[in-house]
């Protein structure tokens, strides 16, 4: 297995039981294998446990992750907003060093609305921590346009607005605190969002077990963008967002 060509933070992957395969597990020790051989300085990761099975099963999964592995996998909170007791999470989440909350409006169906969502940002603002959303396709339930009122409200709180569809591309030109990522996404999406936002707001992701890291590595060596563009989406963007030294 060939290591990647320069070091790189992978903003967006799971560990879990994902969607669709009874017994499809994936767990910390795959992804510590992925850093040991294909070249991430760090990966962060939330469980799709939450779901699939519940949300304390995935917040016990990715606590047993940050407990073996925190130096380089870093958790993030999978929050289904609909689960009653979803704040419950959020003190073990703290006490364990989590450094985000990942939502995902299409798996847990519901439509993106602000009134229903304060209660994250507002967790998200008081601990300094990103959201990473799934961004459904243009003008769905789950598009980029219907984060505005949030983004406006929150301008404290970085949102990562996975996938960069076309109008998550829209959204991040006129909302500062809009963020892209590279998961699922051509090469010439990659250009066009350096072109259209600047490299400064675009980060690295895989999907990971979804897609084979090393692809999207070699997706973003295809862009062309310049060479510091690329440094500052493989690695330097999550670093400031994260605060990691």
């Amino acid at each position: 297995m060939t290591a990647a060509p320069q070091p790189y933070i992978d903003c967006h992957t799971h560990i879990g039981r994902l969607p669709g395969v009874v017994g499809d597990l994936y767990t910390a020790d795959d992804l510590a294998y992925i850093m040991e051989h294909q070249g991430p300085e760090m990966m962060l990761a939330s469980s799709a446990s939450a779901t699939t099975v519940s949300q304390r099963l995935a917040t016990d999964e990715t606590i047993d992750m940050v407990t073996r592995y925190g130096d380089r996998l870093r958790g993030l909170l999978w929050i289904n907003p609909q689960d009653p007791e979803w704040a419950a999470d959020l003190p073990r989440a703290d006490a364990h060093g989590f450094c985000g909350i990942k939502i995902h409006p299409v798996l847990d169906h519901y439509a993106v609305s602000a009134e229903p969502l304060r209660g994250i940002w507002e967790c998200a603002a008081a601990r300094g921590w990103p959201i990473l959303t799934h961004t459904g396709p243009d003008d769905s339930p789950s598009s980029a346009f219907r984060y505005e009122p949030l983004l406006r409200d929150y301008a404290s709180v970085p949102l990562i607005l996975a996938h960069t569809p076309l109008e998550a591309i829209l959204v991040a030109q006129r909302m500062p605190n809009a963020y892209l990522d590279t998961t699922h996404v051509p090469a010439e999406r990659v250009a066009l969002a350096v072109e259209a936002v600047g490299a400064d707001r675009i980060l690295f992701g895989t999907h990971f077990p979804l897609f084979n890291p090393l692809a999207n590595v070699d997706k973003l060596r295809l862009a062309d963008i310049p060479e510091e563009a690329r440094t500052a989406i493989a690695s330097e963007n999550a670093r400031r967002i994260l605060g990691i030294e």
